[in-house]
Protein backbone atom coordinates (compact mmCIF):
# COMPACT_ATOMS: atom_id res chain seq x y z
CA UNK A 1 0.00 0.00 0.00
CA UNK A 2 1.75 3.17 -0.93
CA UNK A 3 0.78 6.94 0.64
CA UNK A 4 -1.80 8.91 -2.05
CA UNK A 5 -0.33 11.68 -1.59
CA UNK A 6 3.21 13.31 -0.07
CA UNK A 7 2.73 13.54 3.38
CA UNK A 8 2.52 17.10 5.02
CA UNK A 9 3.91 15.14 8.15
CA UNK A 10 7.18 13.18 7.97
CA UNK A 11 7.36 10.71 10.93
CA UNK A 12 10.89 10.96 11.35
CA UNK A 13 10.86 14.29 12.57
CA UNK A 14 8.68 13.16 15.55
CA UNK A 15 9.73 12.74 18.79
CA UNK A 16 10.07 8.88 19.80
CA UNK A 17 8.32 8.02 23.15
CA UNK A 18 8.59 4.83 25.39
CA UNK A 19 5.67 2.59 25.19
CA UNK A 20 4.82 3.37 29.11
CA UNK A 21 4.09 6.40 28.40
CA UNK A 22 2.13 6.18 25.74
CA UNK A 23 0.06 3.95 26.71
CA UNK A 24 -0.94 5.79 29.99
CA UNK A 25 -2.18 8.20 27.72
CA UNK A 26 -4.18 5.88 25.69
CA UNK A 27 -5.63 4.35 28.86
CA UNK A 28 -6.53 7.99 29.99
CA UNK A 29 -8.15 8.75 27.31
CA UNK A 30 -9.76 5.49 26.26
CA UNK A 31 -11.27 4.99 29.89
CA UNK A 32 -11.47 8.25 31.57
CA UNK A 33 -12.44 11.10 28.74
CA UNK A 34 -15.95 10.25 27.71
CA UNK A 35 -15.01 10.26 24.50
CA UNK A 36 -17.31 7.37 23.32
CA UNK A 37 -15.55 4.95 21.03
CA UNK A 38 -18.43 2.01 21.04
CA UNK A 39 -20.17 3.97 18.46
CA UNK A 40 -18.13 4.08 15.71
CA UNK A 41 -20.27 4.92 12.74
CA UNK A 42 -18.99 8.00 11.83
CA UNK A 43 -17.51 10.84 13.32
CA UNK A 44 -13.89 9.70 12.95
CA UNK A 45 -12.40 13.10 12.19
CA UNK A 46 -14.13 14.12 15.70
CA UNK A 47 -12.31 11.87 17.57
CA UNK A 48 -9.39 12.34 16.19
CA UNK A 49 -9.16 15.90 16.66
CA UNK A 50 -10.24 15.97 20.55
CA UNK A 51 -7.19 12.80 20.97
CA UNK A 52 -5.08 15.42 19.52
CA UNK A 53 -6.02 17.59 21.40
CA UNK A 54 -5.56 16.03 24.74
CA UNK A 55 -2.32 14.61 23.61
CA UNK A 56 -0.93 17.86 23.15
CA UNK A 57 -2.31 19.48 25.64
CA UNK A 58 -2.86 17.31 28.33
CA UNK A 59 -0.18 14.96 27.78
CA UNK A 60 2.89 16.67 25.85
CA UNK A 61 3.11 13.91 23.15
CA UNK A 62 4.44 14.66 20.06
CA UNK A 63 2.14 13.25 16.87
CA UNK A 64 0.48 13.40 14.00
CA UNK A 65 -2.94 11.89 12.18
CA UNK A 66 -3.04 8.89 9.24
CA UNK A 67 -5.73 9.20 7.09
CA UNK A 68 -6.95 6.30 4.91
CA UNK A 69 -8.92 6.64 1.86
CA UNK A 70 -10.79 3.66 0.20
CA UNK A 71 -11.25 3.41 -3.65
CA UNK A 72 -15.30 5.07 -2.91
CA UNK A 73 -13.27 8.25 -2.15
CA UNK A 74 -10.31 7.85 -4.62
CA UNK A 75 -11.83 6.88 -8.02
CA UNK A 76 -15.56 8.02 -9.85
CA UNK A 77 -17.51 4.69 -9.87
CA UNK A 78 -15.96 2.76 -7.39
CA UNK A 79 -18.16 1.75 -4.47
CA UNK A 80 -15.35 0.28 -2.54
CA UNK A 81 -15.67 1.87 0.80
CA UNK A 82 -13.86 0.50 4.38
CA UNK A 83 -15.93 -1.30 6.95
CA UNK A 84 -15.38 -2.45 10.07
CA UNK A 85 -17.83 -5.20 11.60
CA UNK A 86 -20.84 -3.37 13.83
CA UNK A 87 -20.71 -5.04 16.94
CA UNK A 88 -24.41 -3.09 18.11
CA UNK A 89 -25.76 -4.67 15.30
CA UNK A 90 -27.62 -1.25 14.65
CA UNK A 91 -26.06 -1.78 10.50
CA UNK A 92 -27.15 -3.52 7.28
CA UNK A 93 -25.52 -7.13 7.68
CA UNK A 94 -23.64 -5.51 10.78
CA UNK A 95 -21.69 -3.91 8.67
CA UNK A 96 -20.08 -0.36 9.05
CA UNK A 97 -19.13 1.24 5.90
CA UNK A 98 -16.69 4.38 6.25
CA UNK A 99 -15.72 6.53 3.28
CA UNK A 100 -12.76 7.76 5.13
CA UNK A 101 -11.18 7.09 8.37
CA UNK A 102 -8.56 8.57 10.50
CA UNK A 103 -6.61 8.64 14.02
CA UNK A 104 -3.77 9.69 15.58
CA UNK A 105 -0.20 8.22 14.83
CA UNK A 106 3.07 8.11 17.58
CA UNK A 107 6.48 7.03 17.40
CA UNK A 108 7.06 4.44 19.94
CA UNK A 109 10.21 2.75 21.48
CA UNK A 110 9.63 -0.87 21.58
CA UNK A 111 13.14 -2.64 22.45
CA UNK A 112 15.48 -1.71 19.91
CA UNK A 113 13.27 -0.55 17.28
CA UNK A 114 10.88 1.99 16.95
CA UNK A 115 7.56 1.23 15.61
CA UNK A 116 4.52 3.40 14.02
CA UNK A 117 1.39 3.26 16.31
CA UNK A 118 -1.98 3.94 15.93
CA UNK A 119 -3.92 5.52 19.14
CA UNK A 120 -7.91 4.41 17.75
CA UNK A 121 -9.73 2.79 20.56
CA UNK A 122 -12.41 2.43 17.97
CA UNK A 123 -10.66 -0.21 16.98
CA UNK A 124 -8.97 -1.36 19.60
CA UNK A 125 -9.84 -0.21 22.84
CA UNK A 126 -7.39 -1.93 24.93
CA UNK A 127 -3.65 -0.18 23.59
CA UNK A 128 -2.33 1.60 20.63
CA UNK A 129 -1.61 -0.98 17.84
CA UNK A 130 0.78 -1.11 14.78
CA UNK A 131 0.52 0.14 11.87
CA UNK A 132 0.02 -2.52 10.01
CA UNK A 133 -2.61 -4.26 12.50
CA UNK A 134 -4.78 -1.32 12.10
CA UNK A 135 -4.72 -1.18 8.74
CA UNK A 136 -5.79 -5.30 8.92
CA UNK A 137 -8.31 -4.43 11.00
CA UNK A 138 -10.18 -2.36 8.50
CA UNK A 139 -11.72 -3.97 5.46
CA UNK A 140 -10.79 -2.64 2.37
CA UNK A 141 -7.60 -0.97 3.58
CA UNK A 142 -5.79 -3.35 1.16
CA UNK A 143 -7.12 -1.50 -1.78
CA UNK A 144 -7.26 2.12 0.04
CA UNK A 145 -4.42 5.03 0.21
CA UNK A 146 -3.32 6.79 3.08
CA UNK A 147 -0.90 9.73 4.09
CA UNK A 148 0.17 10.82 7.63
CA UNK A 149 -1.27 14.91 7.96
CA UNK A 150 0.09 17.60 10.66
CA UNK A 151 -2.32 17.12 13.82
CA UNK A 152 -3.86 20.59 13.08
CA UNK A 153 -5.14 19.00 10.05
CA UNK A 154 -9.39 18.74 10.69
CA UNK A 155 -10.75 17.59 7.04
CA UNK A 156 -10.86 17.46 3.76
CA UNK A 157 -12.21 18.83 0.47
CA UNK A 158 -13.38 17.21 -2.25
CA UNK A 159 -13.88 17.52 -5.63
CA UNK A 160 -17.04 19.02 -8.15
CA UNK A 161 -17.85 17.54 -11.30
CA UNK A 162 -18.38 19.00 -14.48
CA UNK A 163 -21.80 20.00 -13.63
CA UNK A 164 -20.05 21.74 -10.59
CA UNK A 165 -21.95 18.87 -8.35
CA UNK A 166 -20.06 17.87 -4.97
CA UNK A 167 -18.93 14.72 -5.02
CA UNK A 168 -17.21 12.04 -2.52
CA UNK A 169 -13.82 12.33 -4.19
CA UNK A 170 -11.21 13.48 -2.07
CA UNK A 171 -9.37 16.35 -3.94
CA UNK A 172 -5.78 15.88 -2.28
CA UNK A 173 -6.40 18.89 -0.06
CA UNK A 174 -7.18 19.33 3.85
CA UNK A 175 -7.59 22.44 6.28
CA UNK A 176 -7.44 22.82 9.75
CA UNK A 177 -9.26 23.44 12.60
CA UNK A 178 -10.06 26.53 12.91
CA UNK A 179 -13.26 29.02 12.00
CA UNK A 180 -15.75 28.73 11.07
CA UNK A 181 -15.28 24.57 11.82
CA UNK A 182 -14.09 25.82 15.28
CA UNK A 183 -16.73 28.23 16.18
CA UNK A 184 -19.43 26.27 15.10
CA UNK A 185 -18.87 23.56 17.31
CA UNK A 186 -19.31 21.02 14.64
CA UNK A 187 -16.41 18.79 16.34
CA UNK A 188 -18.66 19.04 19.76
CA UNK A 189 -21.58 18.40 17.69
CA UNK A 190 -19.88 15.38 16.28
CA UNK A 191 -19.16 13.96 20.00
CA UNK A 192 -22.60 14.93 21.46
CA UNK A 193 -24.01 12.64 19.18
CA UNK A 194 -22.05 9.53 19.91
CA UNK A 195 -22.84 10.38 23.06
CA UNK A 196 -26.31 10.37 22.67
CA UNK A 197 -26.52 7.63 20.02
CA UNK A 198 -25.36 5.15 22.66
CA UNK A 199 -26.94 6.09 25.37
CA UNK A 200 -30.52 6.12 22.89
CA UNK A 201 -29.13 2.36 21.92
CA UNK A 202 -28.91 1.04 25.62
CA UNK A 203 -32.27 2.32 26.34
CA UNK A 204 -34.66 2.09 24.00
CA UNK A 205 -32.75 -0.03 21.08
CA UNK A 206 -31.27 -3.08 22.77
CA UNK A 207 -34.73 -4.13 24.48
CA UNK A 208 -36.29 -4.63 21.26
CA UNK A 209 -33.77 -7.21 19.73
CA UNK A 210 -35.63 -9.54 22.23
CA UNK A 211 -39.40 -9.11 21.17
CA UNK A 212 -40.88 -10.82 18.37
CA UNK A 213 -43.82 -8.07 18.61
CA UNK A 214 -44.68 -6.94 15.26
CA UNK A 215 -44.85 -3.69 16.37
CA UNK A 216 -41.69 -3.88 18.32
CA UNK A 217 -39.91 -5.09 15.09
CA UNK A 218 -41.07 -2.23 13.30
CA UNK A 219 -39.70 -0.15 15.74
CA UNK A 220 -36.10 -1.71 15.76
CA UNK A 221 -36.07 -1.10 12.01
CA UNK A 222 -36.59 2.72 12.21
CA UNK A 223 -34.73 3.40 15.44
CA UNK A 224 -31.87 1.60 14.05
CA UNK A 225 -32.69 3.65 10.92
CA UNK A 226 -32.51 6.80 12.80
CA UNK A 227 -29.48 5.88 15.20
CA UNK A 228 -27.19 3.94 13.11
CA UNK A 229 -26.50 6.11 10.61
CA UNK A 230 -24.40 9.31 11.88
CA UNK A 231 -25.39 11.48 8.71
CA UNK A 232 -29.94 10.97 9.41
CA UNK A 233 -28.14 11.71 13.43
CA UNK A 234 -26.37 15.05 11.93
CA UNK A 235 -29.83 15.98 9.72
CA UNK A 236 -32.14 15.50 12.60
CA UNK A 237 -30.24 16.98 15.63
CA UNK A 238 -27.20 19.00 14.19
CA UNK A 239 -29.38 20.64 11.85
CA UNK A 240 -32.75 20.14 12.79
CA UNK A 241 -33.74 18.78 9.38
CA UNK A 242 -34.67 15.57 7.77
CA UNK A 243 -32.88 12.54 6.68
CA UNK A 244 -33.02 10.95 3.38
CA UNK A 245 -35.27 7.86 4.28
CA UNK A 246 -38.93 7.77 4.56
CA UNK A 247 -38.41 6.62 8.31
CA UNK A 248 -35.51 9.46 8.83
CA UNK A 249 -38.41 12.32 7.52
CA UNK A 250 -38.68 14.79 10.61
CA UNK A 251 -42.82 14.51 10.33
CA UNK A 252 -42.41 10.55 10.61
CA UNK A 253 -39.71 11.12 13.47
CA UNK A 254 -41.18 13.60 15.57
CA UNK A 255 -44.87 11.91 15.37
CA UNK A 256 -44.26 8.18 15.73
CA UNK A 257 -41.35 8.69 18.03
CA UNK A 258 -41.46 11.78 20.45
CA UNK A 259 -41.04 10.61 23.66
CA UNK A 260 -37.59 9.49 22.45
CA UNK A 261 -36.53 12.53 20.21
CA UNK A 262 -37.41 14.29 23.15
CA UNK A 263 -35.23 12.66 25.15
CA UNK A 264 -32.26 12.61 22.96
CA UNK A 265 -32.10 16.28 22.20
CA UNK A 266 -31.90 16.58 25.96
CA UNK A 267 -29.17 14.13 25.78
CA UNK A 268 -27.65 16.13 22.98
CA UNK A 269 -28.01 19.44 24.16
CA UNK A 270 -25.89 17.97 27.93
CA UNK A 271 -22.83 16.58 26.06
CA UNK A 272 -22.99 19.64 23.57
CA UNK A 273 -22.26 21.56 26.37
CA UNK A 274 -20.34 19.53 28.50
CA UNK A 275 -17.91 19.11 25.14
CA UNK A 276 -17.99 22.56 24.80
CA UNK A 277 -16.45 23.08 27.81
CA UNK A 278 -13.69 20.29 27.50
CA UNK A 279 -12.97 21.72 24.18
CA UNK A 280 -12.77 25.59 25.62
CA UNK A 281 -10.24 24.64 28.03
CA UNK A 282 -7.71 22.45 25.80
CA UNK A 283 -8.05 25.81 22.98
Amino acid sequence: MQPVYFPNADLIYLKIHDFATIQDAFDSIAHHSQIEFNFPQGGCQQRAQIMSMLLTKNFHIDHCKVWLFPPVALYMGDSRTLYIEDKNRLTPNNRIEWNYHVAPVVQVQCGSTVNTMVIDPSINCNEPILLNNWFTAIGNSDVSKYSFLLPDKYFFYCCYNSSNVLTTIFDGTFFNFENPVKDDLTMEKGLAINDMAIKIFHKYIQPLFLSDHEADKIKLADLKEIFGNTTALDLLFSQNISGYSDNTMHRYVITNYSDVVKEAKAIFNERLTYWTKVTNALL
